[in-house]
Parts: structure tokens; sequence; C-alpha cells
């Protein structure tokens, strides 16, 4: 093995047993924050099937390993050139809570695409739109999500810096309480690496929210895990 390639593995072995100590580490460092995990498989358009279908999962723990919500999210979507992909689809969303857990339903749009490079560091653009409706009440609120990622591979390692912020604003309002103006913002740097033709990701998620009806805003500081597979 060359002695690049002997650095990448042994970097990948390195950051992916900082994240298992991270996770297990959780329940004491992140106090009342949380583990968030995602999987996905995607199917690449082919000339038969020109579209991209993919599937989305969420799982999302309490520091004590006890899931806190569990999200589905299938879509289908169309590569329009090299730089743009737009796609729409479903969101099943469903909170434990006491009593009963709280179920959202979402239908989302969004387009994904290349903005520009700088040296290394290419930069990337999501706008996501969505419509969320919440079992036992009325209204649908209206949410647009705006992502801006920056991904630079690191040198003869095979892994991938990723730094990225995603704000969300909310527009008409909902009874339920989708207020208007921003509602939340998600800031994340990751690594990410592919072995055994799976995508994997390990990072940090630093996620604030702005309170509504009088509830004072929050700040959660969580670790993010996640694998991948395109077909």
């Amino acid at each position: 093995m060359s002695a690049s390639l002997l650095y990448g593995a042994r970097m990948k072995r390195t950051f992916l047993a900082i994240a298992v100590a991270a996770t297990i580490a959780a329940p004491g460092a992140l106090a009342e924050n949380e583990i968030w995990t995602t999987y996905e498989i995607e199917k690449s358009a082919t000339e038969r099937l020109p579209f991209i279908l993919s599937l989305n999962a969420e799982v999302r723990f309490e520091p004590d390993a006890v899931a806190s919500q569990f999200v589905l999210r299938p879509g289908i979507g169309f590569q329009v050139n090299d730089q743009l992909e737009i796609s729409a689809g479903y969101r099943y969303g469903q909170t434990v809570r006491d009593g009963d857990d709280q179920i959202e339903h979402r239908l989302w749009q969004q387009a994904e695409y290349d903005l520009f490079e700088l040296g290394e560091v290419g930069i990337e653009g999501r706008t996501r739109l969505e419509q969320r409706q919440r079992e036992g009440d009325d209204g649908t609120g209206w949410r647009i999500r705006q992502r801006i990622s920056l991904e630079r591979p690191l040198d003869g390692t095979g892994l991938t810096l990723v730094v990225s912020d995603e704000a969300f604003f909310g527009f008409a309002e909902a009874p339920w309480g989708n207020a208007d103006g921003l509602q939340e913002n998600r800031a994340r740097v990751e690594i990410e690496w592919e072995a055994a033709g799976i995508g994997w990701e390990a990072g940090y998620l630093n996620r604030y929210r702005n309170g509504v009806n009088g509830a004072e805003d929050t700040t959660d500081h969580n670790v993010s895990l996640g694998i991948s597979k395109e077909f």
C-alpha cells in the first residue's frame, strides 16, 4: 500500500474512532442535546428511467439513547444539467413526547445547484420549499429553507470536509406554530468519505431555534452521523 493510501486509511479510522467516542460521550457532553443519524439510498437516472429516486430516513436520539424523532422522506428528481437538479416528494415526521406523539406531514420541492469554485473549494446551494401540516391541527404552514455548503477534499486522505449553513424562514403562518420569519438555523461541520461503496459522514451540528408563542430561543449542540448508498 502506498504511503498516501495508508495515511488516508489511518485518517478514516482515526476520525471514525473520534465520532464513535463523541457519540458514547454525548450523554455527559451534550446535556439535553441529541445524536442525529441519517440513512439514504438513491437510484441514479438512466436512459430508460431518466429520474432520480431517493429515500431518506432519520432517527434522532436523546443522550440516553432513547429515540426522540423519526423521519421518512421519499423523493423523485430530475437532473436538468451538470449544475442543477430539481426534485420533489413527501416527508413524514413523528416526534415522541408525553401523551400523543406529534405527527407532521409535508410536501416539499427543491433545487440543488452548483454555484462556483474557489480554488479547491466547491460552493453549492439548495433551496427547498415545504408545505407543513400537523395531525389534529388546522392550517398549512409554508416554509422556505436555504442552504449553502462548502466542500473541500483533504489531499491524500480520501476525506472531504463539508461546512454548511441552512436557514429556515416561515410564511403563511399556521395557528399551530409555523411562525413567520426566521424559525431555525442549522450550521454543520462534517467529514465525508466512501468505503466499500458506501458513503459515510460524521460531524457536529449546531441548531438554533427561534422561540415562538413566548418560548425562549434555544441552541442545541448535536452529533451528526450518516450513511448513504447510490445505485
